[in-house]
């Protein structure tokens, strides 16, 4: 192989491949550690230095201009558990501890089937009379609205029964934009600020927060008692910025793990 004029041998290729990957994870490690001890050192709060948004990446961008005007002729509710990559990640990085704190959960609540559920907004929309768009509205890294929907034998979906074509996508988000302000509209944080608490955010907006959608789509409690250290909320914090900063930089959605 041919590299600025010079022919390198594949297998030579193919270990510099590697000790640059071992490199990166290695430095990346150290960045975390060194990073936390920082913070702790200047006393900065764990939950204070996120990489905050105060707007909508480019793909979503496109999709509000091209749909958010329609109105919206159903909203559904969803909900499914958490998928068993994210468990994996949250367990990895909180050392297990996400897994030891559910089973506390559950003891506890004496509720064995209890698990923590994704949920998030299904908008058909109307486009002409006969044709609807389906887009999804939801938070991960930060907010996210897609029109790659999903519909698996786990999903549940409960309809929140609407007045059609009063609202349009636009409205809603914005009303509730301004509401809460752009930091808690456009981030994401583990404890306060997850997938459920936007969704409150709006069926708040819609006036659809009542005691039956509560029921179906919050656990709020299980996020408050939920206790991992600061080092793992620090892993998560700097996952989520640097997937913030690529995001904001290539202009659409990198990580859908829910």
């Amino acid at each position: 192989m041919l590299l600025f004029g010079i022919d390198i041998p594949f297998f030579y290729i193919k270990w510099i491949i590697i000790v640059i990957f071992l490199f990166s994870i290695i430095a990346f490690f150290l960045w975390i550690v060194c990073g936390y001890y920082i913070y702790k050192w200047f006393k900065v709060s764990i939950n204070n230095y996120n990489f905050y948004l105060n707007d909508y990446n480019s793909e979503c961008k496109d999709l509000l201009k091209k749909y958010g005007n329609y109105p919206i002729k159903r909203i559904y509710l969803v909900r499914h558990p958490l998928t068993k990559f994210m468990e994996r990640v949250l367990n990895l990085v909180t050392f297990n501890k996400f897994q030891q704190e559910l089973d506390n959960y559950k003891e506890r609540k004496k509720d064995k089937s209890f698990y923590p559920y994704h949920t998030m907004l299904y908008f058909e929309l109307k486009i002409s009379k006969n044709k609807s768009k389906f887009l999804v509205v939801d938070k991960n890294n930060c907010l996210r609205i897609s029109d790659k929907l999903k519909l698996l034998p786990n999903y549940e979906l409960r309809d929140l029964h609407i007045k059609k074509n009063k609202h349009t996508l636009n409205n809603i988000l914005e009303s509730t934009r301004k509401r809460i302000g752009n930091n808690k509209f456009f981030n994401w944080e583990i404890y306060k600020n997850n997938c459920q608490i936007i969704v409150k955010e709006i069926l708040i907006t819609l006036k659809k927060f009542n005691k039956s959608n509560k029921k179906f789509m919050y656990q709020n409690e299980f996020a408050k008692e939920l206790k991992i250290s600061d080092f793992s909320v620090h892993i998560i914090s700097s996952l989520t910025n640097i997937v913030n900063l690529l995001e904001n930089l290539v202009g659409f959605t990198l990580w859908m793990p829910v």
